[in-house]
């Protein structure tokens, strides 16, 4: 078998996301040495912003999945490569998500980390450096210290009581979102930036997150692995998963719905 074709156990892959959300809180760290107003930055072709501190933090996350997992490539935002022909596993890294927010200084940004096998992501991480919170997920779906003391998530019910709660993007949540939740019997509205929206689901927070709108793959892969873990996901609207990978998109994602617990 070429680089990247072995199938990941089940058990391998709670041990990888662990060792992901370990490296996750070396990114963190990075982030937060870099936590200033003086932090240089600038903005990219697209008119999003990045900074120094996005670099510092891929540059450790990078090396560190590199020295631990040598034989799966990784594709990060700031530093994208192509994933060789004969590599169906990989990582998808976002190094901070929440860049405005991070600039701003605001808490709600987090770095995320995810696993690839063959279009669908297998283990993930999210670290919120500000609390120090951390999620990862394999087979089964973690919070807490991944070098110490961390609990496993279990799904919650499959309704609320007091209604469906969606959150959308606090910074980028248009019309269309809306309207999406709009169409359906939604009894609140919140909001929440970057894929700390993934988390509030996770957690039941939210029963929904709509997007439409531009996101790349590297922003939702970690968010997807951690809700497949709890009986949720990622659907495109057509109610299709999504498939990660070089695609007619490139890099980027189709609109979505992410749900708590998927539908029947």
């Amino acid at each position: 078998m070429g680089p990247g074709r072995m199938p990941i156990s089940p058990h391998d892959r709670d041990r990888i996301g662990r060792e992901m959300a370990r490296i996750a809180r070396m990114g963190g760290e990075s982030l937060l040495c870099h936590r200033s107003p003086d932090c240089a930055r600038s903005l990219k072709p697209d008119g999003s912003p990045v900074s120094a501190a996005d670099i510092a933090s891929e540059q450790v996350i990078v090396a560190a999945l590199r020295e631990r997992f040598p034989q799966w490539p990784v594709i990060s935002e700031e530093g994208e490569v192509d994933v060789p022909p004969d590599s169906s596993t990989f990582f998808l890294v976002d190094p901070l998500d929440g860049t405005r927010a991070f600039l701003a200084g605001r808490p709600d940004f987090c770095v995320l980390i995810a696993l690839i096998e063959r279009g669908i992501p297998v283990a993930g991480a999210i670290h919120q450096p500000v609390g120090e919170g951390t999620w990862w997920s394999g087979i089964h779906a973690f919070r807490g210290d991944p070098s110490g003391d961390a609990e496993m998530l279990v799904p919650g019910p499959g309704e609320r009581s007091g209604g469906v709660i969606a959150i959308v993007s606090a910074e980028h949540a248009g019309e269309a979102s809306r309207l999406l939740c709009d169409r359906m019997d939604i009894a609140d509205i919140r909001s929440e930036n970057s894929a700390l929206k993934f988390v509030r689901l996770a957690e039941g927070e939210a029963d929904l997150y709509p997007r439409v709108g531009r996101t790349m793959q590297w922003d939702v892969a970690a968010g997807d692995a951690l809700l497949r873990c709890l009986g949720g996901g990622v659907r495109a609207l057509d109610g299709q998963p999504l498939a990660y990978g070089r695609s007619q998109l490139g890099w980027a994602n189709p609109d979505f719905m992410a749900y708590r617990r998927l539908p029947a």
